[in-house]
């Protein structure tokens, strides 16, 4: 069983530096699609790029922030949901950037 204490020093996932041979993302700028977007998974925001994997009205997309704020967001094609945690995988894994 995880105690709340556990929970509230973690801070998030850390990506793995990008491979070579790398898969380019197509990231587009950030529009509001959507009234209600629920982050589910997100990256340590010590980091210069935050990602996180978000899904609003049955689709999923991977979000871009870089560190000069919010407004600076990118985010991937909507995609399923098992399409959405593969970029998610790759990602992490430096496979895609």
């Amino acid at each position: 069983m995880v105690t709340w204490t556990l929970l509230a020093d973690y801070h998030g996932l850390h990506i793995a530096a990008p491979h070579v041979q790398a898969e380019p993302v197509g990231w587009e700028q950030s529009r509001p699609r959507a009234n209600r977007i629920r982050v589910r998974e997100h990256t340590c925001s010590c980091q210069r790029l935050i990602f996180e994997l978000c899904t609003s009205g049955g689709l999923w997309f991977v979000r871009r922030i870089s560190g000069e704020g919010p407004s600076e967001a990118v985010e991937s094609a909507w995609l399923s949901a098992r399409d959405a945690r593969d970029l998610w995988v790759q990602i992490l894994t430096g496979q895609a950037q």
